[in-house]
């Protein structure tokens, strides 16, 4: 049976708190939070008014203004998430086989505001002749799989996957299992979401899940602390670049990590309910380490999901010290939501590109504003501050709408 091993080369980010490898790298590591009041639209009649919107990003700067103007922002994050991680990555295209490369994308919300929403106003004020006729394919979350296809020249396997907040995680996996199987030797894989405008935010405010700490928006998303009220929604899109180990080696790449493992289980309790014992994440957890034949003693750092719902952080809580024993109280774990917001589909790739520079640098991250953690959630959530701390093995866990968990388990490439 053919083994290879598959290794991330290229990270590419557009997130609230830093576009770019480094800038974001350097909000994480500082403790910077990306969440402010609402500039896209007046938020004043919600009764949360704020969110992590990313900043200073001209969608022009990587792809062609005509086509800028016709696709979704979703679209645009995932176009430059990817151009960012193949030049991160310094691959060269023209010297790849492009029926031997894949790309997959995935998202949650996609352009249901920009292109979706904007375009049934003009239907119903002006009629069916006033719609766009690029409308049908720019509202079709497949469409920035598509055209980050075209714009690299990319001709082997495609695919788009939607998976909720878990949506991060299964396109890396996706990667990982073509490169494994030797059906591809480069992946570019990410995710992108755009839920910041009004009638999303009147849904996730009328569903009760966000916070309300208005007056204090960067103090707002507070994983594990006793004090937190809700989630903070936000928006970006993340991209990685997955190699075969020898054909990375051969180019000379910069390896950031290797891929060891994935797993993912359901709650199969409810659609919007969290199962506080955590018994899925424990059986994800479980399945991750037995398919990288690895001990529990070798996980030195997770990358945990922190959203800040407090049944949720509880959840994760119960399901470590479950499967990890007193070894659990010895992982430091961090939620780098408490910065970034969750932003769905792309929180899990804001998580992978965070964990790959976390391996690479020696640092874990720290989950800020946990002033006072909650007594159910006592393990080592590294608050405040980031911490120096060489690794070898570091776990992401995700988990999404619908009770899914996702585990993904990255190793350090000496």
């Amino acid at each position: 049976m053919l083994t290879r091993r598959v290794v991330i080369t290229g990270l590419g980010i557009l997130a609230p708190n830093g576009n770019g490898k480094d800038a974001y790298w350097n909000a994480l590591i500082n403790g910077q939070s990306g969440i402010k009041k609402i500039a896209s639209f007046d938020p004043s009649p919600f009764s949360t008014q704020i969110a992590g919107e990313v900043k200073d990003f001209n969608p022009c700067d990587y792809f062609d203004p005509k086509l800028v103007k016709r696709s979704g922002r979703f679209t645009h994050f995932g176009v430059a998430a990817s151009k960012m991680a193949v030049a991160d990555s310094g691959i060269n295209l023209n010297n790849e086989n492009r029926s031997r490369c894949g790309v997959c994308f995935g998202t949650t919300i996609g352009a249901e505001n920009d292109i979706y929403e904007g375009q049934h106003r003009r239907f119903l004020e002006f009629g069916p002749k006033a719609v766009n006729r690029f409308t049908a394919p720019e509202f079709t979350p497949h469409v920035t799989t598509g055209y980050i296809c075209s714009e690299l020249r990319i001709s082997g396997p495609n695919s788009t996957l939607s998976s909720g907040c878990s949506t991060g995680l299964e396109v890396v996996n996706w990667g990982f299992t073509m490169v494994k199987r030797g059906e591809v030797d480069v992946a570019i894989v990410g995710s992108s979401d755009a839920p910041i405008f009004p009638f999303a935010m009147s849904t996730f405010c009328a569903l009760g899940i966000l916070s309300k700490r208005n007056e204090a928006p960067e103090k707002a998303s507070r994983p594990y602390d006793k004090d937190r009220d809700g989630m903070v929604i936000s928006e970006g899109g993340a991209a990685v670049v997955i190699e075969e180990l020898n054909h990375a080696r051969d180019r000379g790449a910069t390896i950031y990590a290797e891929i060891v493992s994935y797993a993912s289980t359901c709650d199969a309790l409810d659609v919007v309910r969290v199962d506080v014992s955590g018994q899925a994440l424990v059986s994800a957890l479980e399945h991750a380490l037995v398919s990288g034949r690895m001990k529990k003693e070798v996980i030195d750092y997770i990358c945990a999901h922190g959203n800040a719902i407090p049944t949720y952080d509880i959840s994760e809580t119960n399901a470590f010290k479950t499967f990890f024993g007193t070894h659990a109280y010895k992982i430091p774990i961090s939620s780098i939501k408490s910065m970034t917001g969750q932003a769905y589909a792309a929180g899990g790739g804001f998580q992978v590109v965070a964990t790959s520079l976390c391996l690479r640098n020696g640092f874990v991250t720290p989950t800020i504003n946990l002033d006072t953690p909650d007594p159910l959630c006592d393990l080592d959530y590294v608050p405040l501050h980031a911490r120096r701390f060489s690794m070898d093995t570091a776990l992401i866990n995700s988990h999404s709408v619908g009770g899914t968990h996702a585990v993904l388990v990255l190793r350090k490439y000496p």
